[in-house]
């Protein structure tokens, strides 16, 4: 199946896309959609591989199944003082 993932601030502009698209298995995983990133940007595969995805806006634990029809991002840590 197809996840779209969205992507924001410096990672978007530094790949010049607002989205990633990945195939992933029909039993997928948020950990199968973060090696399907990793594997579609290996430059960024370390990146992909811990990042944070929210699936329909909630942050999502590894084992969360994903479906084509999730909103899927990723979210960047930030930090701040």
């Amino acid at each position: 199946m197809t996840i779209r993932v969205l992507i924001f601030g410096s990672l978007a502009r530094e790949l010049s896309c607002k989205d990633i698209v990945v195939d992933v298995s029909a039993s997928a995983t948020v950990r199968d959609v973060n090696q399907a990133l990793a594997t579609k940007h290996p430059f960024k595969a370390a990146f992909f591989q811990s990042a944070r995805l929210a699936v329909n806006h909630a942050f999502a634990k590894p084992d969360a199944p994903v479906q084509t029809t999730d909103e899927v991002a990723l979210i960047e840590l930030v930090g701040g003082g």
